[in-house]
């Protein structure tokens, strides 16, 4: 079973009866500050924007001459090579393989080959959104490997981050991170691990911090079954006087969590789109 140590959450009202290992419910009004489901959806949805940088960026280095990734399928890519900007525009919307739905424009401005030690990229939305969730903000990407030879190394600053729901809620954050991409020959098997901190607000409006105690770890090959957020790693989230550890478990490919909660452990599901039944 995957552990979970994450930042605040909202969790709905069928949710309030988890209960914790000693089999006492977990009081209602914390597990309410608690949404890790917005958290899952903060996660995944940006590492979904950088799969799909990821894979404009190629398709537009080798000016359409390899097969495009399947997050790419529905898209209209235009690269601008005077200024260095690449528009992948998914329109009033389409659906991607595997059955997300991905609409409006990401916007990537680059200096260089990602590979290229000191290149960047800033990444910034046009309505774009995935499965109805808006993203914004402004991400910027700067290789800061010390040689072609390591595995690539990043640093990640995500500026005025925001999700925006159905229902009108919305989730914010500000994030400065670290990203190792582990490559393997077939990329669907890549790993990406994640070190760093975040702050911002959760879909209830109370505001958090959070702090990665050992490192995130996504795997590619995981999203085939549904799981966007990480397979393994522990992050801390600390909200008012209240403390939530998450421990992502030991890399198995599944949505399950273990949150501590100021001392008290219980386990669940999270919505990795941050959905609300």
């Amino acid at each position: 079973m995957k552990k979970l140590l994450f930042i605040p959450i909202l969790i709905t009202a069928i949710l309030f009866t988890s209960c914790s290992d000693d089999g006492e419910d977990m009081p209602v009004d914390l597990i309410s500050e608690l949404d890790a489901d917005s958290e899952a959806a903060l996660e995944s949805n940006y590492e979904d924007v950088d799969l799909i940088v990821e894979a404009g960026v190629a398709f537009a280095d080798a000016s359409g001459r390899v097969e495009r990734d399947t997050v790419l399928e529905c898209a209209e890519i235009t690269h601008d090579q005077e200024n260095k900007t690449i528009t992948i525009d998914y329109g009033d919307g389409c659906v991607i393989r595997g059955g997300r739905t991905l609409k409006g424009m990401i916007i990537i401005e680059y200096n260089d080959r990602k590979l290229v030690p000191g290149a960047y990229r800033i990444v910034t939305f046009n309505e774009f959104s995935i499965d109805d969730v808006q993203v914004e903000g402004t991400r910027t990407l700067t290789n800061i490997s010390e040689s072609f030879d390591d595995n690539l190394t990043f640093n990640i600053l995500l500026e005025g981050g925001k999700l925006s729901f159905p229902d009108e809620t919305t989730a914010t954050r500000d994030a400065d991170h670290t990203k190792t991409w582990i490559r393997a020959n077939n990329p669907l098997n890549d790993e990406f691990h994640i070190e760093g901190g975040a702050n911002g607000s959760n879909r209830e409006d109370v505001r958090y911090e959070v702090e990665i105690l050992e490192k995130l770890v996504f795997k590619r090959a995981c999203r085939a079954s549904g799981v966007f957020i990480p397979v393994s790693g522990i992050k801390q989230i600390t909200f008012g006087d209240n403390v939530a550890v998450i421990n992502y478990g030991d890399g198995d490919c599944d949505n399950e969590v273990t949150i501590t909660l100021n001392g008290e452990t219980f386990t669940r599901t999270v919505q990795p789109r941050g959905n609300r039944n």
